[in-house]
Formats: structure tokens, sequence, C-alpha cells
């Protein structure tokens, strides 16, 4: 194996690791953003309406888990569409074309209009960017692990397999210098 192999995998793992890291903060102060706009998202003057569209139960999971899906208008006129979770308590009493009041919020993700809203009364988390936070949270914390790793092997000179050893540089400096002499 030839020294340039180990350069190009070091050069690659730490392109990878800025770029990872580079997505993390992204993902990362988006939903710090997307959390902050939910806080202030159970407010009177965000208070409006949605017609619920669909009803239904989460299967395979336990305890049950209900959801509904709703839509309201946006400010620049179109439609939007929102699933929530919701517990029974407010399952038991929706029915399909129903009338309810939503907490709701227009923002902007990732440089896209978008919205956020909450049914009155619900409780329950709403689904924020953490499970892609949480992915490019292990993918950094892996490349960083490679990163230490690499730099261990390239700064401390670990790489002694790779290099050819002092008494093989010996012998074959006696090979040329036989061969020139020939």
């Amino acid at each position: 194996m030839s020294p340039r192999v180990s350069v190009w995998i070091t050069n690659a793992v730490f392109l990878s690791f800025i770029v990872v890291s580079l997505f993390y903060s992204l993902v990362h102060f988006e939903n710090q953003n997307l959390k902050t706009e939910t806080a202030n998202l159970n407010e009177e003057k965000n208070r409006s309406f949605a017609i619920v569209q669909e009803l239904s139960r989460v299967k395979n999971q336990f305890p049950i888990a209900y959801q509904c899906h709703y839509s309201f208008g946006l400010s620049n006129g179109s439609l939007h569409e929102i699933t929530e979770r919701i517990p029974y308590s407010i399952y038991k009493k929706l029915r399909l074309g129903d009338t309810i009041q939503v907490y709701k919020k227009e923002i902007r993700i990732f440089g896209k209009q978008t919205a956020i809203s909450r049914i009155k009364g619900n409780e329950e988390p709403l689904p924020l960017l953490e499970n892609l936070e949480r992915y490019f949270q292990y993918g950094f914390i892996y490349l960083l692990v490679l990163v230490g790793f690499t730099f261990i092997v390239r700064v401390l000179g670990l790489l002694s397999q790779t290099y050819p050893s002092r008494q093989k540089l010996n012998e074959t400096d006696e090979i040329v210098v036989n061969n020139s002499q020939d």
C-alpha cells in the first residue's frame, strides 16, 4: 500500500467531518428557532380556525395514540395541511368536517415559508426537527472519533507499516548502486 492512499483517506475523513458539522449546525439552529416559535404559539393573537379532514388511530403503538389531520388558510391565500397527535379526550369530541380552534404561526424553515399549529387544549409535543438533529449529531460524533483516530495516526506517525523501513531502504539503495556499477 502506498503512503498516498492514507492521505486520501485522511482528507476524506476531514472533509466529511466538516460537511456533517455544517449540516448539524444548520439543523441545530433551525430546531432551536422552531422551539422558540413553538413556545410562543399558544398566544391569543395566533388563534385561528381549521377544518378537520381526517381522524385516525396510530397503528402498532402502545399506549394507543390518535392523530388529527386538518387544514387552514395562510396569509397568502393558500391552504396548509397539518397532521397532529392528539389525546383520546380530544379525539372523542371531534368529527370529520368540524371546525376547530387552533393556534397557528407562519414561519420559515430552511428558507421555505411554512406554518406550525396546535389544536387548542392539546398538550402533546409537536414534532420538531429532533430526529434530523439526532441523525446529524450521531454522524458528527462518529466522524469526530474518526478524525481523532486519523489525527493520531497521521501526527504521531503510527503508519509505520505503510512506509518502507530503513532496512528496506538500505537494501534498495544497495541494489540501485550495484545495478549502476554493472
